[in-house]
């Protein structure tokens, strides 16, 4: 898809998600972040926001300040956890003006202008860096070309930096599967990268994949209750000649997709680390 299509998208979602928080629905940090809730050993089991933070911290070298890229900060739960908790400098891009500025004030709250910053831009053309870690927290899966995106980033890395992809990656065997196409519209990702795509195209590159890990068994499903509350809510959006409406919809039925091609093992939710060389590539 377009960078315009994709800004349009995050743009009504964000506008929807804000006015859910205005009649109570979500709030503080949390809001911040929009990725993946896992299951936090931190949290008794229940499923946090700040677990994939956690994880991230752990399979990032040790390093005092590091410069750090954001390839679509949404915004900016993350970036805010890197500079508080890491003294990071660092840098996000995102294609959406509304995340942009909820993002914006965030920093700004936070008293981190001077070491945070976000730009409207596509990850496809990053900031020049160098930086010493570069991540992608389910962003990738919304680039019409991994490849070349993957390779944008990598020419941002600092020698030895390490980039970081978390995202949905399909197994073979989900070939066209009915649901796959359904994620695929609903969460506007044109093209899903097997996790040993990605490995192949890091390890052409020049990178060292380092770590691989299948996060699948820490997402938790949606109950019960809440999947027939939304088909029932997708029905009625159906008769509503809303265009943000069906956006915010084809979102949650995206989602109830990729939570049956999960159980039935057809897609996993992965963490990639690699790690480029010292000595600058050739």
């Amino acid at each position: 898809m377009a960078d315009a299509g994709i800004a349009r998208y995050y743009d009504r979602l964000n506008r929807w998600n804000e006015t859910a928080r205005l009649v109570g629905y979500g709030g503080g940090r949390e809001r911040l972040t929009v990725h993946r809730a896992l299951a936090d050993p931190a949290a008794d089991g229940a499923a946090t926001t700040t677990r994939l933070h956690d994880l991230l911290l752990s399979v990032l070298p040790p390093r005092t300040a590091p410069r750090v890229l954001d390839a679509g900060c949404g915004l900016g739960g993350t970036m805010l956890m890197l500079a508080e908790r890491l003294g990071a400098d660092v840098t996000g891009v995102t294609l959406s003006e509304s995340q942009a500025r909820t993002a914006r004030h965030a920093i700004h709250d936070a008293g981190l202008d001077a070491r945070v910053r976000v730009h409207v831009q596509s990850y496809d053309t990053p900031p020049p860096g160098p930086f010493d870690v570069v991540i992608a927290l389910e962003s990738l899966a919304h680039s019409p070309s991994p490849g070349a995106s993957v390779t944008a980033l990598v020419s941002t890395l600092a020698p030895a930096g390490t980039l970081v992809i978390v995202d949905d990656m399909p197994q073979a065997e989900a070939g066209d599967d009915p649901d796959l196409a359904r994620f695929k519209h609903g969460w506007r990702s044109p093209v899903v990268w097997r996790a040993d795509q990605y490995v192949a195209h890091l390890t052409a590159l020049g990178l060292t994949v380092v770590e691989q890990r299948d996060l699948s068994g820490d997402v938790r499903p949606r109950p019960v209750w809440r999947i027939g509350v939304l088909e029932a809510l997708n029905r009625l959006a159906a008769l509503w000649p809303s265009a943000a409406l069906r956006e915010v919809m084809d979102s949650h039925m995206g989602g109830l997709a990729l939570e049956r091609l999960s159980r039935r093992g057809l897609m996993r939710y992965r963490l990639l680390v690699a790690r480029r060389p010292a000595a600058p590539l050739s």
